[in-house]
């Protein structure tokens, strides 16, 4: 199993995500989320959409492919992990 968090979505301040029928649920900004999900994987935290930092347990980063400008999000958001010295892996070796 991995856990999974998602770049471009707000979350409770419990770690639920936010109904995308809310305000706010849905991040466009990449720099913004590259931020947050940097210092997710640094702290192991990230900030709620009331600003309160909320404990997230995550393996891996998922931007919905649907989202508008998910190509530039995921760009950034590789861009700010590498430049951080975040190792960027597979979970599994291919086989062969």
């Amino acid at each position: 199993m991995v856990q999974e968090a998602f770049a471009d979505r707000a979350y409770t301040p419990q770690g639920a995500l936010v109904s995308r029928r809310e305000p706010g649920s849905v991040l466009h900004d990449p720099a913004e989320i590259a931020a947050r999900m940097l210092r997710l994987v640094q702290e192991g935290v990230l900030p709620a959409i009331d600003g309160s930092p909320v404990r997230i347990e995550a393996d891996s980063i998922c931007v919905h492919g649907d989202s508008p400008g998910a190509v530039a999000m995921a760009r950034e958001l590789r861009s700010a992990l590498e430049r951080a010295g975040v190792a960027i892996a597979p979970f599994a070796k291919a086989p062969g």
